[in-house]
């Protein structure tokens, strides 16, 4: 699939900036003995709070149970997040439970909501750009691929693809076994441990071969890895700050550089910038702090003097 022309879709009749796809969660996080109560998780908060810190037109589509609550769609109502493509189910809302500890993350499974559907999405309004965040399979890769072929500038984060449940309920990596869907993407976003499941090492001869133009690998406080077939390769430093707690900072990330990507056709001031929003995630619990416009560039200009080509 070819990048297609990136035009501002401003103003068009039902035209969103993007469109994020995927189950909303509920997360209960424990970090340094610490308990927190449920937050609002998945990219559809992340990525969506992470587009719209720039004051983009924001779409979300997913699925949830009762349990969510009618005051959290409310509350990302209110952050300027359309949440009428939100349908109830009649299962729980998918949620876990996450602990971190020194050695790394680890995840349980206490509930899964049931899959999104080729009926729950008909109606999703046209977007510049389409995210697709599956968290636990809740999008099947059919729907997927259609969802792909969309006219949109099109990205998957394929970590719902890449865990499979034990008996008791922890999360564990898992195989890609079908990777058609890495065909028609424009863009793949992938944490460092879900790059080493699908291609082991990240050479450039691995990342030319997997389908999408632009590829994004986070790595935590180590920066982000830019891969694009026109451009090579990029290391993007992380923006120093004081880190709380990391959820979803990937995801912010991935909003912020889509929708600006699509509005500027400038590579690496995107990822720069979906970098700077990430830097205000990690300070607080939660889907709290995003950085406001101005905010935002100004720790953009210090990542994008920073980065660094990779040769190899």
């Amino acid at each position: 699939m070819s990048i297609r022309a990136l035009e501002t879709t401003i103003g068009a009749s039902k035209m969103y900036d993007l469109a994020v796809v995927g189950h909303l969660v509920l997360d209960y996080i424990s970090r340094g003995g610490e308990e927190y109560p449920a937050q609002m998780g998945s990219p559809c908060v992340y990525t969506s709070l992470g587009a719209r810190a720039l004051s983009a037109t924001v779409v979300v589509a997913s699925k949830v149970g009762s349990d969510y609550g009618e005051k959290r769609l409310r509350w990302l109502g209110s952050r300027g997040v359309n949440v009428e493509h939100v349908r109830q189910s009649g299962s729980r809302t998918t949620s876990f439970k996450i602990k971190y500890t020194d050695e790394g993350r680890f995840m349980w499974l206490a509930s899964k909501c049931m899959q999104l559907t080729r009926r729950n999405l008909s109606d999703l309004p046209t977007s510049s750009a389409l995210h697709m965040g599956p968290i636990l399979n809740e999008i099947p890769l059919s729907l997927a691929i259609s969802l792909a072929r969309r006219n949109s500038v099109t990205c998957l984060d394929p970590q719902g693809y890449l865990r499979r449940v034990l008996p008791d309920g922890e999360i564990r990596r898992s195989k890609l076994r079908d990777k058609s869907v890495l065909r028609y993407l424009d863009v793949l976003k992938v944490s460092e441990d879900e790059a080493s499941v699908l291609i082991g090492k990240t050479s450039s001869l691995k990342l030319n071969s997997l389908g999408p133009e632009i590829i994004l690998i986070t790595k935590g406080r180590a920066g982000t890895m830019l891969w694009s077939k026109d451009h090579g390769a990029y290391r993007i430093p992380a923006f120093k700050t004081r880190v709380r707690d990391p959820t979803g900072a990937g995801d912010a990330l991935v909003g912020a550089f889509l929708v600006t990507w699509v509005h500027t056709g400038d590579l690496l001031w995107s990822v720069a910038t979906g970098c700077a929003v990430a830097s205000f995630v990690v300070e607080k619990v939660g889907p709290a702090n995003f950085g406001t416009p101005k905010q935002v560039e100004r720790r953009a200009k210090v990542i994008f003097n920073g980065i660094a080509r990779i040769h190899k």
